[in-house]
């Protein structure tokens, strides 16, 4: 045989074979559930297509369950430095500002859709907490990136790795410290909720959630009043000693009630005892005559009708006047 019939011969008995092979597999965005699947297909033709042949294998290869994970923490710190609160030995006094820094790491093996905070910080509070805003995300630099459109305060992705802020403020009030001391605690506490959705192992929508508390120690409550009593005459002050007034002479007394704690007092009442033989009206801390000089910023409150002023805040000064006309038997008798 030569080599050109054997050449011929080999040609028409050779299988051509052709090979075509796929795969599909589960990229890092889809979800944990999901398994890599692997098929390959085969094809052969023989010599005039007469008896074609086709063969194919395949590999699932399962991957691990979703396992949401999101840490949170939630730090106070307060003053410059800033220092750090530690719960117990702080001693905030009404007018400090407290910032809280929350931070929530996605610790698990899938994704985290539409990440939120909400702190249940009125519970204990007087005031009021501002609002929680997003800050800054820290990526661990593996893996697809996080992503946020912003403008709402939820960070819209989190990927597994990578750890997100936000931040809040809170001004201390004199109502906290009274509320907490009553309260016997003297402490803020205040616990913050993380929210996330994501797929579960099923495939189906779910919701992962996790908590942080908080404490801030606060002074303890002293609560404190002052009054001072001045008496004129024509405007000018007495001095209890050389004023010798006459019958029908006007006394005006004017009484300072200051709070100098560091807690409102409630339900400030006066009462003088005079031994005048006149008619004397008592000082009411509730009529006209009574004013307020505001120094707490509208921290002391009232509503007439009951003889009482109802809320005097730290440092603010309730000033009340009444009157007394001397009478002839008290020039007689007290002189």
């Amino acid at each position: 045989m030569t080599d050109q019939t054997l050449f011929r011969s080999l040609a028409r008995n050779r299988l051509a074979v052709s090979a075509i092979a796929m795969m599909t597999a589960v990229a890092a965005a889809q979800p944990a559930w999901a398994a890599i699947t692997n098929t390959v297909t085969v094809t052969g033709s023989s010599p005039g297509n007469t008896d074609d042949v086709t063969g194919n294998a395949t590999e699932n290869v399962d991957v691990e369950d979703a396992a949401p994970d999101l840490a949170i923490t939630k730090v106070a710190t307060y003053g410059a430095g800033p220092t750090t609160a530690d719960g117990t030995t702080d001693n905030l006094a009404a007018g400090t500002v407290i910032t809280y820094t929350y931070t929530v790491t996605n610790n698990g093996n899938i994704g985290m859709n539409n990440v939120s905070l909400s702190d249940d910080h009125g519970v204990d509070a007087d005031g009021s907490l501002s609002t929680i805003a997003l800050g800054s995300l820290t990526p661990d630099g593996s893996g697809e990136p996080s992503s946020d459109a912003g403008g709402d305060n939820v960070y819209d992705y989190l990927a597994p790795g990578d750890a997100v802020t936000w931040t809040a403020t809170y001004t201390v009030t004199a109502q906290d410290i009274s509320d907490q001391s009553a309260d016997g605690d003297g402490d803020l506490e205040n616990t913050v909720t993380v929210s996330a959705g994501y797929e579960n192992s099923s495939g189906s929508a779910a919701t992962y959630t996790n908590t942080a508390t908080g404490i801030v120690d606060l002074e303890d409550a002293n609560p404190s009043l002052v009054v001072a009593k001045v008496a004129t005459v024509g405007g000018s002050p007495v001095d209890g000693t050389t004023d010798n007034v006459a019958a029908g002479t006007t006394i005006t007394y004017t009484y300072t009630i200051t709070n100098n704690g560091n807690v409102p007092i409630a339900n400030v009442t006066l009462n003088d005892v005079f031994n005048g033989s006149g008619t004397f009206t008592q000082p009411n801390p509730d009529s006209a005559t009574a004013t307020l000089t505001d120094n707490s910023g509208g921290g002391s409150s009232d509503v007439s009708g009951d003889s009482s002023y109802d809320l005097l805040a730290p440092s603010d000064v309730l000033t009340i006047t009444t009157s007394y006309v001397v009478t002839q038997s008290d020039v007689d008798t007290l002189q």
